[in-house]
């Protein structure tokens, strides 16, 4: 008579199952086993991938060597992932840019891209690459959330269309203005918009001009001599509207 082993895995939280599976050892019985019926219908029912370095402190290299490649094999893996909200977050994450372990930060976003992610919540800190351009052009998205301390990497590609994205909430970064006004531009349907402490480069006009827009926090850091600025803002349906800058024209 077979016995009745009852699964109580698949009733944790999203966050819980991801930090399990991410211990499991990385040979090849193993890698057969994610690939069966059972793995794949548990990886499929996460529907939020969190993750951040406190996972990664005092593991060894081999350990932190093992999470890198569960996380490769739950985001790039063919059909075994939908995923709603996709989370790099914490307060060493330069390790997610460590050149002795190879994070693929990049591919990991590409992927979560290809899932159909709804939400995206980056923290990059002291991050040395660009963002995927495949990021600009995902319909699927909603909310982008992008910390990007110490990071020059905010250059948006010069295809951009962001159709349903309705947050977009960028910090600590450096922005070039044609990339910055390209992406706003590009965001139709925008309703809640935020630079916090945000560096602006290589531009004298920035142009805020989205009729659903809501929400409008504007911190940024011009350079000497930003008196000869223009922010045009255009947003006939603003209840809420928060400026922290030098006066600009």
């Amino acid at each position: 008579m077979a016995m009745y082993v009852e699964d109580r895995i698949s009733n944790f939280p999203d966050h819980i199952r991801c930090h399990i599976l991410s211990f499991l050892p990385i040979h090849e019985a193993v890698r057969t086993s994610i690939l069966s019926t059972k793995w794949r219908n548990l990886f499929a029912s996460i529907s939020t991938v969190d993750f951040d370095t406190y996972l990664l402190r005092g593991l060894t290299d081999r350990n932190v060597d093992s999470f890198k490649n569960f996380v490769d094999r739950l985001l790039k893996f063919p059909d075994q992932l939908s995923l709603d909200c996709f989370r790099l977050r914490g307060d060493e994450i330069a390790s997610w840019n460590d050149g002795d372990h190879d994070f693929d930060v990049s591919g990991w976003i590409c992927a979560a891209v290809c899932r159909g992610v709804k939400e995206i919540d980056l923290y990059l800190d002291n991050f040395c690459h660009t963002l995927p351009a495949l990021l600009f052009t995902c319909h699927s998205l909603r909310t982008l959330t992008l910390v990007a301390k110490d990071s020059k990497i905010f250059e948006v590609p010069s295809e951009v269309c962001l159709r349903n994205l309705k947050t977009l909430c960028i910090t600590n970064s450096v922005l070039i203005g044609d990339s910055l006004n390209r992406l706003i531009s590009n965001c139709h349907v925008l309703e809640d918009l935020a630079f916090d402490e945000c560096s602006v480069a290589y531009a004298r006009e920035i142009i805020i001009q989205i009729p659903s827009l809501k929400s409008l926090y504007l911190d940024f850091f011009f350079p000497i001599g930003a008196l000869n600025y223009v922010v045009v803002i255009n947003a006939p349906n603003l209840v809420y509207f928060r400026y922290d800058s030098v006066v600009v024209k």
